[in-house]
């Protein structure tokens, strides 16, 4: 079915592509046919255990609407069609020039079938819902986790209608049981909550009304419910079913008759809330049209999966997934690009609110958001992270202020597990969620967990820095050059030219086990900690881990391949940024493209899977029944995608000391609307090549420069919500004598680059790599005194180590040329 993505929406002129597909928003999702509700999930904040799937399609149809004209029932048909991550709306002909509008939609925790007359309609149709009794989820099936008991046995009291409420209302209760854990279910990673498990039954009501007056039949036999309008629908106006859940009778009778008085503001407010993250987010204008496609329907799935009640809260899919951990830190530069930062804001609120008083930040929700279990400690680093992602593209040094302390605590409990002095803390990788099988023992040093916490650390030496809290800069720059020191020597395999995934607490042996995730990219910082083996890791991936599917997790040839068979024959989206700095940083084109092409295979099908199968040698993966069902997103996966493309594809990246460029031999292609401190970037790529000639913005030309002088664009200034064009001119040939590559965490100001000399004032906060391409050596002086460069005669490479204060800048001077006045 052809289709088109209009801003996030999916535009169809007959039909809804991809079904069945999902749909969802906040508590509530659903599966919709284009003919049934085939499949319901609720997760009741007063449900302590069992399914959270209320009805399921099997034998008997879930919920249907029709129209029914002199006693004929008519099945909906879809003319022009929107779909939208929370439902779809349609056109529907009817005989002769008569037409309504019907929508099916997630809203206000409930299920919404509604249709619109017009002018036209002739007399006598009506308007009706029907679904049979065994739609109704009985919770036995041991086979099929996806609708197990989960600890509890089902049971059903059968559907009544209440005249005076003009409702249809049933209810289930699902009754505790006790759940002895077998061995294979103890967590080795991720420490459970003990808390005193309620027993006491839990009952959620569902009832079916309208805004407008139901007549009710039941069908014997096969048991079905039948609701119809009383009287005949007339011209220019709107019906709605309207299904809701309540964990009491008066509480759902209530909810579905306010909802039904305020059907329509209900979905206004819906649309408008989705209309916004439409417009407030990046359009990317580029020859990969269905790469161009999930850049805008990223934000707006995402945005599918917040828990709106509480703020900052994010399901970790859409469907089948509640509220975790890391799954909502990790990899959210790409929210904050899209505009979402008040958000994040929310969200590092919290994880700190919800934060257990000893352990830390929560791996695991319960439907009532109180722990079941906490996060490893490595990954409690990601808060640190992204608190200090949160203040680079925001500026706001209040709430930075106001979430160190937090932030802080979760430092301090990191470095209590620091194994012989290295840097390095102990425990079993934080993924895959079997590390018995990467020949882990609970006495571990893991790449993945010291990747992302060696970014964490930077981070924090950075934080502390900006808010003068000097002790814990030095302690966290102590922990950093601790880190760099050893983490290569310990992990690095030369013979492999790739990490090994842990190495013994103990004996400090590598373990023989490699994973492609054992780089775990949280911030910019993490290219500094693998600075000299990249290529080496680049050819280890492109002779072990990518396939015609994606990134394997494991090789083939390793015994860990598939021992689950599942998650160890994967490719995990959010694990993938590494490789996308390899092959962006080796200007692999063809590497770039087969990506691109990847992620429009999945897009094509209007999902975003959490894994993806590579057990298969084909370019086509198969749609499952849990990782890829269509209409489902999977959050992290939605992040790491897309900050994947905005640094490897596209080229752009926003980081502490502002914007920097990535040039490589590709395509042509223009951003627009990257959020960054209140103003709004229009980025357009021109040419081809690994090198930049000139920056041009709104008509001010800059040279010899990757990153942006911020003072280009007005950085500093009172104005907010601004447009500033960028164009950037890529070239093959270098063609400074010297210029600047990148330099994390430093902003440029008064910048020059003329006859082979840079100038300018930096500044930034605790350490920072000023990295420059270079002919040769180049001599680079910092408030007049001569600074260490390390020269990569090879790679045309110097770097230079800065220790920067946050209050005062630094001038900083280079030159090419052996010969120069300093002055």
């Amino acid at each position: 079915m052809n289709y088109e993505v209009n801003r996030g929406i999916v535009e169809s002129d007959a039909g809804i592509p991809e079904t069945p597909r999902w749909f969802s928003d906040g508590r509530l999702s659903f599966q919709y046919d284009g003919n049934s509700v085939t499949q319901v999930d609720y997760r009741s904040k007063y449900q302590t255990r069992g399914s959270h799937t209320i009805f399921l399609q099997r034998l008997w149809d879930g919920f249907r609407y029709y129209l029914e004209h002199d006693g004929i029932t008519l099945k909906p048909k879809y003319g022009k069609t929107t779909v939208w991550p929370c439902g779809v709306e349609s056109e529907w002909k009817l005989d002769g020039h008569a037409a309504v509008s019907h929508r099916v939609f997630a809203a206000g925790e409930a299920i919404v079938f509604q249709v619109t007359t017009g002018a036209e309609l002739p007399e006598g149709y009506k308007f009706k819902l029907e679904f049979y009794k065994d739609f109704g989820l009985i919770t036995d099936d041991l086979q099929d986790l996806r609708y197990g008991d989960r600890g509890s046995k089902r049971h059903w009291r059968d559907f009544e209608f209440h005249a005076d409420s003009n409702v249809l209302l049933g209810s289930m209760m699902d009754v505790p049981r006790e759940q002895p854990v077998k061995g294979s279910e103890v967590n080795l990673n991720n420490m459970d909550i003990e808390r005193e498990e309620d027993s006491t039954p839990n009952e959620l009501f569902v009832a079916v009304g309208a805004d407008f007056q139901l007549q009710f039949q039941e069908r014997s036999i096969h048991t079905k419910y039948i609701l119809t309008s009383q009287i005949a629908l007339v011209p220019n106006r709107s019906y709605s079913f309207v299904i809701g859940f309540a964990h009491t009778e008066k509480l759902v009778i209530e909810t579905v008759g306010r909802l039904s008085a305020d059907v329509g503001k209900v979905l206004e407010g819906q649309l408008r809330r989705y209309e916004q993250v439409r417009h407030t987010s990046p359009v990317l204008i580029s020859p990969y049209k269905k790469l161009n496609d999930f850049i805008s329907l990223a934000p707006m799935y995402h945005e599918s999966c917040k828990v709106l009640e509480t703020p900052g809260a994010i399901k970790a899919k859409n469907t089948n997934y509640w509220v975790w951990g890391w799954d909502g830190m990790t990899s959210n530069l790409a929210s904050l690009y899209w505009g979402d930062q008040l958000f994040i804001r929310d969200m590092l609120r919290f994880y700190e609110e919800t934060a257990d008083a000893e352990h830390g930040i929560g791996h695991s929700f319960r439907h009532d958001m109180s722990l079941a279990s906490v996060s490893a400690l490595p990954a409690q680093s990601m808060y640190i992270t992204l608190l200090h992602q949160y203040y680079t593209i925001t500026g706001d040094v209040g709430e930075l202020r106001s979430r160190f302390p937090f932030a802080k605590s979760v430092y301090e409990r990191i470095l209590k597990m620091e194994v012989q002095g290295l840097g390095l803390s102990k425990g079993a990788s934080l993924f895959p969620d079997f590390p018995m099988y990467m020949q882990e023992t609970g006495e571990d040093i893991s790449s993945l967990n010291n990747t992302i916490f060696y970014c964490a650390s930077r981070s924090m030496e950075m934080i502390a820095e900006l808010l003068g809290e000097q002790e814990t800069r030095e302690l966290a720059d102590k922990v950093n050059r601790n880190i760099e020191k050893h983490y290569l020597p310990l992990f690095f395999d030369a013979q492999r030219g790739f990490v090994v995934s842990s190495v013994d607490t103990v004996t400090l042996e590598r373990r023989s086990s490699y994973n492609s995730n054992a780089v775990k990219w949280e911030n910019f910082f993490c290219g500094e900690l693998m600075m000299g083996v990249n290529e080496q890791a680049l050819r280890f991936f492109e002779q072990h881990i990518v396939c015609k599917a994606g990134l394997r997790e494991i090789p083939v040839w390793s015994d860990a391949f598939d021992r689950d068979a599942n998650q160890l024959h994967c490719w995990w989206p959010v694990t993938g940024e590494y490789y996308m700095q390899l092959i962006n940083g080796q200007s692999k084109r063809e590497l770039i493209d087969q990506w691109v092409g990847w992620v429009s295979y999945w897009t094509n099908k209007l999902t975003c899977p959490e894994g993806i199968s590579c057990y298969l040698d084909t370019d086509e993966p198969e749609v499952d029944r849990w990782n890829t069902t269509k209409g489902t997103w999977h959050a992290y996966s939605i992040r790491g995608w897309y900050q994947a493309a905005m640094h490897g594809v596209v080229g752009v990246g926003m980081e502490a000391g502002g914007l920097t460029f990535y040039p490589y031999d590709g395509e042509e292609m223009r951003l627009e609307g990257l959020h960054y401190r209140g103003w709004r970037f229009n980025v357009e790529m021109r040419g081809s090549g690994r090198y930049v000639e000139a920056i041009e913005v709104d008509g001010k030309r800059v040279c010899g420069t990757n990153k942006l002088p911020e003072d280009v664009y007005g950085a500093g200034a009172d104005e907010v919500d601004v447009d500033v064009n960028v164009v950037v001119h890529r070239t093959v040939e270098r063609v400074y004598s010297v210029s600047v590559k990148h330099g994390y965490g430093i902003s440029m100001t008064g910048y020059s680059c003329e006859q082979g000399e840079i100038r300018a004032e930096l500044q930034g906060a605790g350490l920072c790599r000023l990295v420059l391409e270079a002919d040769h050596m180049p001599m680079v002086y910092l408030n007049d005194t001569a600074a260490k460069v390390a020269y990569d005669k090879a790679a045309g490479v110097a770097t230079v180590e800065l220790r920067m204060n946050a209050v005062e800048r630094g001038r900083l001077v280079v030159n090419a040329a052996a010969n120069w006045n300093l002055s």
